[in-house]
């Protein structure tokens, strides 16, 4: 069976088939649980942002414009819903700009890290990002993991491609201190 384009599906639903939306909805379920997730780190509430942004989305389908892909466009929304809902729990965020990190410390931590096996790795970096506030996380996550461009973020995020990247190495720099902190006695044996 032919797949068919996300603008097909756009155009089908305004046009009136709103079963169409579920071609969207199944394509992107995914991603969107997962960028909701990042940010709100609790399923229960990345699964409702997921919904709210769908339904968002399908309302305002008409406002859609072709400036974008969907898939950018919707992932602003997901991106949105999810940090309105992070609001309203009231969580703190750590100042990313009082913590301070010398050159020297981060070469020697990027270093200690690329010597760990890929599985420990893996397991270090998910506990590191654990420790990272939702917007840190939401912003490497996407960038390393997802492979979205650093305009893709923009667009996502509200931020100008020049705040991204900074946010992206501040968060870099956030995520190696606090693979410091949680590699302890690994990071100096391994130095």
């Amino acid at each position: 069976m032919e797949k068919k384009t996300d603008e097909y599906y756009i155009r089908e639903i305004l046009k009136g088939d709103s079963g169409s939306f579920s071609q969207l909805v199944e394509k992107y379920h995914h991603l969107a649980f997962s960028l909701s997730m990042k940010l709100l780190n609790q399923r229960e509430d990345a699964e409702e942002a997921a919904e709210d942004a769908f339904i968002k989305a399908y309302n305002s389908l008409s406002s859609f414009q072709n400036g974008s892909t969907f898939k950018t466009w919707f992932f602003r929304i997901v991106y949105n819903t999810s940090i309105s809902r992070l609001r309203t729990r009231k969580n703190t965020a750590v100042n990313i700009d009082e913590v301070k990190i010398s050159d020297s410390e981060v070469i020697a931590t990027e270093n200690a890290v690329d010597l760990l096996n890929a599985i420990d790795r893996q397991k270090y970096l998910k506990i590191g990002l654990e420790h990272l506030d939702y917007q840190e996380r939401a912003l490497l996550e996407m960038y390393y993991y997802d492979d979205f461009s650093m305009d893709e973020i923009s667009v996502i995020s509200g931020f100008t491609v020049t705040n991204v990247k900074v946010k992206i190495h501040r968060s870099r720099k956030r995520l190696l201190q606090e693979l410091k902190v949680v590699l302890k006695d690994e990071v100096i044996s391994i130095l």
